[in-house]
């Protein structure tokens, strides 16, 4: 099931922060948040099967509004429309709920760094490229467990 609100890489890239996995809260959501709307479809396709209601936002300020949705993961691109980017959502995600699985899933290799992880919280990283895509869903794969 994909539910729209109303404002519509590779493994050696990404870091393995836990290598336990985490368990999908039942009804819990995804949110999605990228501003271009073909990459929002690009990723629902791959998503569907974990089972939870798919959230679409195109800036951080409305997935920050949206949180009491309770998401178990979040998809977050760096760069949004809006005023805050990927990595300020990161961090006010991380201080309503610091267990929301985060994957910054962007072209913007330079926002995936050591500092970056410690003064926003650790995260997993993949550079948005086209076989990305794909990667995507066996990253969660691997994380998540439904």
């Amino acid at each position: 099931m994909v539910i729209r609100t109303k404002n519509p890489a590779s493994f050696s890239e990404y870091s393995a922060n836990n290598l336990q996995p985490m368990r999908l809260q039942a009804n819990s959501g995804i949110f999605i948040v990228e501003d271009n709307l073909l990459y929002q479809q690009l990723i629902a396709r791959e998503l569907e099967d974990f089972g939870g209601p798919l959230f679409f936002y195109t800036t951080g300020e409305h997935c920050i509004a949206n949180l009491c949705r309770r998401p178990s993961i979040v998809v977050l691109d760096y760069n949004l429309d809006g005023e805050i980017n990927g990595l300020e959502t990161l961090e006010e995600i991380r201080k309503f709920d610091p267990s929301i699985f985060v994957v910054l899933f962007s072209s913007q290799k330079e926002v995936y760094s050591h500092e970056n992880q410690r003064r926003y919280g650790s995260f997993d990283f993949l550079e948005k490229k086209e076989q990305s895509f794909s990667l995507l869903k066996s990253l969660l794969k691997a994380k998540v467990t439904v």
